[in-house]
């Protein structure tokens, strides 16, 4: 059978009125008039009985239908599925971020999100920074929430979503701890711990510069794999490393120095994801992230944050 004569039949038999059946198809009576017979013809029975009043299933029509609806419906079930899977808005969505704050902005995201689409889970879960981008490129993430720049050419990344002031962080028994804010010229005076070996080129040349802006060489220390662990050996005294503002609200430490750049570019973070596997669900989360972004911040933190 083909489809229209399916939806013609099991319309006639929802409404039991051919003009109606015809509008509720958007064909015409006749149309369905001859769908009908046509039907009639190959089972070799009538369907309906017909008159001039009124239209009824017959014996045969009525277990016709109650043999055809089951399979109707699985059909139409499985094709809304499949239209479904290739809008990308069936199974979960996988969100990765690094730090507490994009955390926060990430959980806010989701909740705006499952509501407008409750059919897609997000399954949401933190990243360090030696595995952003490999989770990515091994498909155990959809999308993460990360720093700039990202200059990788299998990944998409979305607008910037906002910036944050930048800092340096020293030990508080650091010379510099002492002071109210540094300048880049200041990096020669500390020695920068380095980012993970598998990090973006474009982030490590970004934190972890070889020169200041005038050209003098900047030492560099150990590797790290986390930010938790390069905060401990920033308090150890093994070395600094730079951040963004947000970590005055959620990484305060009593061996760890914060003090502002006055000649540093805000760090500034965005979405990125795999351009081979952009979905409609990536494309929608993304969106609902750009509409929630917060307003650029205030920093009122015009001093050092410096705890002992």
């Amino acid at each position: 059978m083909e489809r229209y004569e399916i939806e013609a039949f099991l319309a006639l038999t929802e409404t039991l009125h051919f003009g109606r059946a015809a509008e509720q198809l958007g064909v015409s009576t006749g149309r369905v008039s001859q769908t009908i017979s046509k039907l009639e013809r190959r089972i070799g029975a009538p369907l309906f009985d017909r008159t001039s009043r009124r239209v009824s299933l017959t014996t045969i029509g009525a277990r016709f239908h109650d043999d055809l609806r089951p399979g109707y419906e699985q059909v139409q079930k499985a094709l809304a599925h499949a239209i479904m899977a290739a809008r990308g808005f069936d199974g979960p969505l996988r969100v990765g971020f690094l730090g507490a704050a994009a955390g926060g902005f990430v959980m806010q995201v989701a909740r705006a999100y499952r509501a407008e689409h409750p059919a897609s889970d997000v399954l949401i879960h933190e990243l360090q920074m030696n595995t952003s981008i490999s989770d990515l490129r091994d498909h155990r993430t959809d999308m993460v929430l990360n720093t700039r720049p990202i200059v990788e050419p299998d990944m998409v990344t979305g607008p910037t979503l906002w910036g944050e002031p930048r800092y340096l962080a020293v030990s508080s028994r650091h010379p510099l701890a002492a002071r109210s804010q540094v300048s880049q010229e200041d990096l020669t005076r500390v020695t920068l711990l380095r980012m993970p070996d598998n990090a973006p080129a474009s982030i490590s040349e970004d934190r972890v510069p070889r020169v200041t802006p005038q050209g003098r060489p900047i030492a560099h220390g150990a590797r790290v794999s986390s930010f938790q662990e390069a905060l401990a050996m920033v308090g150890a005294g093994e070395g600094a490393f730079t951040v963004g503002s947000q970590v005055i609200r959620f990484y305060t430490r009593p061996d760890v120095a914060y003090i502002p750049f006055t000649d540093a570019a805000p760090i500034e973070w965005g979405f990125l994801w795999r351009a081979s596997h952009e979905t409609a669900r990536i494309r929608a989360f993304h969106d609902k992230a750009v509409a929630l972004r917060p307003s650029p911040p205030h920093d009122n933190t015009q001093t050092a944050m410096r705890t002992r």
